[in-house]
């Protein structure tokens, strides 16, 4: 199916304001040759950003999730960071100033998990056991159609999940045993060339401050100078299509504004390019006193935009045909993803401190300072928890005498070894009772209480992504029959891609605007997939 001829008149309307959504307006205005002006960005919160987030007071920070970057196996984003100029250096680029920062900080790993003893572990030697390794290895190779709809742990035997192999790689991206084993398979053929690397740290960078300050300010800077028209508090509620039984031609925005319903109707050479699905949608936060409301009503709408589009769509195709109403498959199946809550929610905490006391303990238990290590994993922990001490300061206005620092735990529905709840059920001081007797602050707890705000957030489809799937049920970047739609974000199908890195979903949109655009040029290539070439043809 052909595009829409782009000219000088077309409008770009992109929905979402999150990394993919931002990422989409920057290719257009850099790569697309289309005017700031005519780029609309609909985002149903009063701020951007979506999972890259980074919010709060000196009082009580927080951020909803630590994601990670590599260098250089990053292509698609530093191909965009090169673009973007740094906010506090105008001279050089993001990408430059991230990778001057790394340089100066490096990573320096001590401690990596801590089991039930309080013994700590290096990672040294890092990989699977030997009696799992025909496993990995046959994982490797099997072609992705054969195991479809399966869990990681039908692949594996029981004890691989108590492996250190295991735990690092749960912890590292966020898998689940119930998860999708394709999933698996592509995180293990994407870093198998610097996976010990990756683990230890040293294929991982850090953004100066927190992902919302380091990416999303300047990004948004830089398209606020283009003359970028932002919606904010714009809710997307539906997109209307152009009779068709094959083609996909977008002829209207159904969207909610000041408590209204508008639309906006699109002319020829007009495209869309739509961000479907959220691992923050509805994240609900608590306080020191009150746990984390877990919210199950699609409030947000991402989710119900896309369920909302697969419904207009089969409407207008049964009109057509006056045949019962039949599935189009190329849009996908949110249902695979978003109607698992109890499976896909997780717990993450953000802890602002008014003093430095949980830092020297930290320090001298783990051997780690502040920013040398990107994780530590509590590995007999009933919640499976980790937490990410950054480098500090992590907030542009955060004072030298305050601490920040965040965490989460995999495993929601056990009680806590300290605490006798489910850590979904636990408040911020509560959370804060758990891991400082994992840690054996038993006796400085009473002070990191006192002089700690932790701040526990819900996010009902934090691992949505990985939930067991077949390819069809992700919609290509743009689906078959598209003349003007493209998808973007963490739910498109783009072929050998892993999903939940900031990579992808700016893979997705520079995949988007290339084709509905008609740039003559190439995205870059998979990390992993270029590493696999070369090593094949020497």
């Amino acid at each position: 199916m052909e595009n829409n001829a782009v000219t000088d008149k077309t409008q770009v309307y992109i929905v979402g304001g999150g990394i993919a959504g931002l990422a989409s307006a920057a290719f257009a205005i850099r790569d697309g040759n289309i005017p700031g002006k005519n780029i609309h960005i609909f985002e149903v919160m009063n701020t951007l950003g979506g999972a890259l987030d980074g919010a709060g007071t000196p009082q009580a920070y927080i951020c909803r999730g630590a994601r990670k970057y590599n260098y250089p196996a990053f292509n698609c984003t530093w191909n965009l960071l090169a673009t973007i100029p740094s906010l506090s250096d105008p001279e050089k680029t993001v990408m430059k100033e991230i990778v001057e920062y790394n340089k100066l900080n490096p990573k320096n790993v001590q401690t990596r998990i801590i089991d039930k003893n309080m013994n700590r572990d290096y990672v040294k030697n890092w990989g699977p056991e030997q009696s799992d390794v025909p496993d990995v290895i046959k994982l490797m190779s099997t072609p992705e159609k054969m195991i479809e709809d399966r869990k990681i742990s039908d692949w594996f035997r029981p004890s691989f999940f108590s492996s250190n192999f295991w735990i690092v790689y749960c912890s590292m991206f966020g898998f689940e045993p119930w998860h999708c084993v394709i999933e698996m398979k592509r995180y293990l053929l994407r870093f198998r060339h610097d996976g010990y690397r990756t683990v230890q740290g040293g294929g991982e960078v850090s953004t100066p401050y927190n992902q919302y300050d380091s990416m999303i300010l300047p990004i948004r800077r830089w398209l606020e100078d283009r003359d970028v028209n932002f919606k904010m508090g714009c809710k997307v509620t539906d997109l209307g299509f152009k009779p068709s039984a094959d083609e996909l031609t977008i002829d209207r925005i159904h969207y909610i504004g000041n408590g209204k319903k508008e639309e906006v109707a699109l002319n020829e050479g007009d495209i869309v390019i739509a961000t479907i699905g959220s691992i923050v949608a509805d994240s609900r936060s608590g306080s020191m006193t009150e746990p984390a409301r877990l919210e199950r009503g699609k409030l947000d709408g991402s989710w119900t935009l896309w369920e909302n589009i697969i419904k207009s769509v089969k409407e207008q195709r049964s009109s057509i045909d006056g045949d019962e109403m039949i599935e189009p498959t190329e849009l996908g199946n949110p249902s695979v993803f978003c109607d698992h809550i109890d499976e896909t929610k997780w717990v993450v905490f953000s802890v602002t401190a008014t003093d430095r006391k949980f830092l020297e303990l930290f320090e001298e238990f783990t051997g780690n300072k502040d920013g040398q290590a990107d994780l530590v994993t509590f590995k007999d922990s009933p919640w499976l928890m980790s937490i990410h001490m950054p480098a500090q300061p992590q907030f542009p206005d955060q004072p030298d005498d305050v601490l920040f620092w965040m965490g989460y735990g995999l495993i929601q529905n056990k009680e806590g070894d300290y605490v006798k709840k489910k850590m979904a059920d636990c408040n911020g001081g509560e959370i804060l009772t758990e891991i400082c007797n994992q840690f054996g602050f038993t006796d400085e707890l009473p002070h990191i209480r006192n002089t700690s705000t932790c701040i526990p957030t819900m996010n009902p489809y934090d691992t949505a992504h990985f939930m067991p799937r077949k390819n069809s049920d992700r919609p290509r970047v743009v689906p078959e029959g598209s003349t003007n739609l493209a998808f973007v974000g963490q739910y498109v199908e783009i072929p050998d891609e892993c999903v939940m890195l900031v990579e992808s979903s700016i893979r997705s949109a520079q995949t988007a605007v290339y084709t509905l655009l008609n740039v003559d040029k190439m995205v870059p290539p998979i990390h992993g997939l270029q590493q696999e070439v070369e090593d094949s043809g020497s």
